[in-house]
């Protein structure tokens, strides 16, 4: 009764009930060592790792008897796999100095030659011998468990693979013909696949990330957003929709669209970048002919307000560094001309105004009709004496007030437009028909 009492001072996992079995524990010891069935070692932790202790399941577990491991006893990394004895080392280093358990997975070569998966959990124990660290150590055979996991991750890789020929498909199915293709992150492989009635052929491009930086096969103006944009699916699963100009046999660029889409495996590894490219410069060109059309006065030819200012930002914002001139013109007494001649002689008048302004400044300039008889222009990287001599060609068959400032970096459109039109009055305040360049 006495000693029922005893026990149940301890929970049921404490080894103290082993007091059960007798007064010497190390008796319970040895029986136990010798039946339990994962390794357990005794090591000295110098500047090697030496066996001090091993269990009969340790050799076991190792894969090895006891004659062949004694060469190994003195040295126990030297059954480690030659890539992981670096990691192994550090690992063991870092937690001695501060006296913590150990972890850590590895590969080691066996008896036979062959190579296993060991996993070793080891405790420090006091030593009243020396200054060595000593650890008493479990090793654990987990072999099994990561072929198991390989064959899992195999599964899934054929997985994806299924599932990556079922996106193809599903693309192939959606077009009729086009032109496909698929790009594989991990080789840097992109592989075209024609699919027209006249032409199956199939084109293989090795280490593309390089040979698009060279290639004309997109324009240099559209060459970065293209690369954001399929580099940018390799990181992480999406689709989209791209345009950009191609260039096609026989020379010359042509508008495409390219719709595509990124594929990942059960971990979120991109394998593949898939997409059908279309040619779409047909449909592209009517509509820059409608935009054209939307942007430009119907009278003049010229850009309307909104669009001109938006062109001559775009225009500045290209080479900030550049010589630009901004001039605002107003014709004089347009009003009296109206009245007197008619609004039929008066869109005339508006006409040759445009085509004179075009004649003087239209290839390097942006030319606007800001609205009733008042006209805008941008010039670039031309000197404010010939803008002047232009201005002045033009006063010698038309008569208006002009303001000119120069555009300076980093300002924009609406400033810019409010200083010459400051100088465009200071000519309206004075005599009319003249220039005024407002520093």
């Amino acid at each position: 009764m006495i000693q029922d009492q005893m026990w149940e001072q301890y929970d049921i996992s404490d080894y103290h009930r082993l007091s059960f079995l007798g007064d010497n524990i190390n008796d319970v010891l040895s029986v136990v060592l010798k039946n339990i069935t994962i390794g357990v070692a005794l090591y000295e932790i110098k500047d090697k790792v030496r066996a001090l202790y091993l269990n009969d399941a340790y050799f076991l577990c190792a894969g090895f008897d006891k004659e062949q491991y004694a060469s190994h006893e003195c040295d126990i990394l030297s059954t480690v796999y030659e890539e992981d004895i670096d990691a192994f080392q550090a690992c063991i280093t870092e937690h001695v100095l501060k006296h913590e358990d150990i972890q850590f997975t590895f590969r080691g070569y066996k008896g036979d030659g062959s190579l296993g998966w060991f996993q070793v959990h080891g405790v420090p124990l006091e030593n009243k011998v020396n200054e060595s660290s000593i650890y008493l150590t479990i090793l654990t055979d987990i072999t099994d468990k990561k072929e198991l996991e390989s064959n899992m991750s195999a599964l899934k890789d054929v997985n994806a693979k299924l599932l990556l020929q079922e996106e193809r498909y599903k693309i192939l199915e959606a077009t009729t013909q086009g032109l496909l293709f698929e790009y594989c992150p991990d080789t840097d492989t992109m592989i075209f696949s024609y699919n027209f009635p006249n032409n199956k052929k199939r084109k293989e491009i090795a280490n593309y990330s390089e040979y698009i930086k060279t290639s004309p096969l997109v324009h240099s103006s559209h060459l970065e957003k293209f690369k954001n944009a399929l580099f940018g699916a390799c990181k992480e699963e999406t689709e989209g929709n791209l345009e950009y100009l191609s260039s096609v046999s026989g020379g010359g660029y042509r508008w495409h669209s390219t719709y595509y889409k990124s594929l990942a495996d059960a971990d979120g590894k991109i394998l593949s970048v898939i997409g059908r490219i279309r040619d779409i410069h047909e449909s592209k060109m009517e509509q820059e002919k409608l935009n054209y059309k939307a942007d430009m006065d119907g009278l003049t030819g010229l850009y309307r307000r909104e669009a001109a200012f938006e062109k001559m930002q775009e225009y500045v914002n290209e080479t900030p560094d550049g010589e630009f001139y901004f001039v605002i013109l107003d014709l004089d007494d347009f009003k009296q001309i109206n009245d007197q001649f008619g609004h039929q002689y008066g869109d005339e008048v508006l006409k040759k105004t445009a085509d004179e302004l075009t004649g003087l400044f239209g290839e390097t300039s942006i030319l606007g009709r800001f609205g009733g008889d008042e006209f805008v222009i941008l010039t670039r990287n031309t000197p404010y004496k010939d803008v002047e001599q232009q201005l002045d060609k033009l006063k010698e068959k038309i008569k208006f007030c002009a303001g000119v400032v120069a555009w300076k970096k980093n300002e924009d459109i609406k400033s810019i437009f409010d200083k010459a039109d400051k100088a465009m009055y200071h000519v309206k305040l004075s005599n009319k028909n003249g220039i005024y360049f407002l520093e």
